[in-house]
């Protein structure tokens, strides 16, 4: 089946395809920025509940090392403390000693809407670096509770992302403030942020590709108005190439031709007339096989410059006429058809022009001494094959792959459907193959 490969269509292929790039990664990039917002933006909830709630409640014991933490857990809750502290998608609060001990820890419980305030209270854990610079140098950080975290293995969540601060003790030590959110809830509020812009990330790069489709399309256009000039240039040169022939051939035949064969004939009759001496015999029987060679390479090039018939009746002798030049090169040349009524009078004409390149070069370049032509006809396709035992020559680092003279009908053959492909190898002979679809 022959398949059809428009320059526009593959253009326009291509800019989807660069479309849907763009705004997949645009998507990505807008996203992951929208989570990072939504991440800041729990962390600048973080620092208002440290600062503004948590820290003026806490005791003055808070954080001395005599003082028992269940004793400053009392007193905050006293103070309804977690209430204040728990407040949207906040789902868990823990205050941190310096030295990792957990003075502080109020969870809700989803079960039941309470505060648990006993999970890691009185419990000590070393601190992740980034927990450590916080408390060292003030701001805020976040992590993604999905590895094991200063909580301990029993800690270990997938959907939880942990935000902390730095608060003081009204002693003056600093402390870590730390507040749990949902994933799903962070994710969740990524998705009303980027919601709020997601066109104008994707609407100034399909402005932005729209212009360059409309720029190739009309390139397109061009290149393809261009292409078929060039082809209908090429098949009025063919043509007119076509047209010459004929008025050489047919001049040839009604002029030197007939002189030629008028003088063979009249040369044969004056050997055999009685009249003429023996002495002029021999030289005239000489001057006449002289003549009828002449004659036939003449009629060769005849059929060779334009056969007298190109229809599949006549394929046949235009094809043996087209290899007799071989012989005087030394090339054993044998011409096999069949199947080849059923083909129109064009294709048989494209049979005889593709043989006629493949052919003479043969006959030039190749060194062969076998040259076979075949034509097989399966009332579906016609193949042409012209095989020589020559030198060959590599087609993939060859100056000039078409040097066999056949680029000018590489794309007739398209046209009609067919396939045309020069097969060679050094030292392995040189193949011509054509196939076209019989109409």
């Amino acid at each position: 089946m022959r398949v059809l490969r428009s320059p526009l269509a593959q253009f326009l292929a291509i800019g989807v395809l660069t479309i849907v790039g763009v705004a997949v990664s645009s998507n990505y990039l807008a996203d992951r920025a929208a989570l990072d917002e939504a991440i800041e933006e729990a962390q600048r909830t973080t620092e208002m509940l440290g600062t503004s709630v948590a820290q003026p409640a806490l005791p003055k014991s808070i954080g001395e090392g005599n003082v028992a933490v269940a004793v400053v857990a009392e007193r905050l809750d006293r103070r309804q403390v977690s209430e204040l502290l728990l407040v949207d998608q906040v789902e868990r609060v823990t205050i941190w000693r310096a030295d990792g001990l957990v003075l502080y820890d109020a969870a809700v419980d989803v079960q039941v809407g309470a505060a648990d305030t006993r999970k890691l209270l009185g419990k000590r854990f070393e601190l992740y670096p980034d927990q450590q610079r916080v408390l060292r140098d003030g701001g805020s950080g976040s992590w993604d509770a999905d590895t094991v975290g200063p909580g301990g293995a029993s800690e270990k969540t997938d959907d939880t992302i942990r935000t902390y601060t730095r608060i003081e003790s009204p002693r003056g030590r600093p402390l870590l403030f730390e507040t749990y959110y949902s994933v799903d809830d962070v994710e969740s509020r990524a998705d009303d942020i980027f919601g709020s812009f997601r066109w104008i990330t994707i609407g100034p790069v399909v402005l932005l590709i729209l212009p360059v489709l409309l720029i190739l399309r009309l390139l397109t256009q061009q290149v393809s108005r261009g292409a078929k000039e060039r082809e209908r240039l090429l098949r009025s040169a063919i043509d007119a190439s076509d047209a010459e022939r004929r008025r050489i051939a047919r001049d040839l035949h009604d002029g030197v031709v007939q002189e030629l064969a008028g003088t063979a004939f009249s040369v044969s009759a004056l050997v055999r007339d009685a009249d003429t001496s023996e002495s002029s015999r021999p030289t005239l029987r000489s001057a006449s096989v002289a003549l009828r060679d002449s004659l036939k390479s003449l009629r060769s090039l005849l059929a060779e410059i334009h056969p007298p018939e190109l229809h599949p009746e006549g394929l046949a002798a235009a094809l043996d006429d087209l290899i007799a030049p071989a012989a005087a090169a030394g090339i054993q040349a044998s011409v096999s058809i069949e199947g080849e009524e059923s083909a129109s009078d064009a294709e048989a004409a494209l049979v005889w022009r593709v043989a006629q390149e493949a052919v003479r070069n043969a006959i030039r370049h190749s060194g062969a001494t076998t040259l076979a032509v075949t034509v097989r006809g399966d009332g579906a396709k016609l193949t042409l094959g012209v095989v020589d035992d020559g030198v060959g020559f590599d087609t993939d680092n060859a100056v000039d792959p078409d040097r066999y003279g056949l680029r000018g009908l590489r794309s007739l053959v398209r046209d009609v459907g067919g396939e045309l492909e020069v097969i060679s190898a050094p030292g392995e002979g040189t193949t011509v193959r054509m196939e076209v679809d019989i109409t």
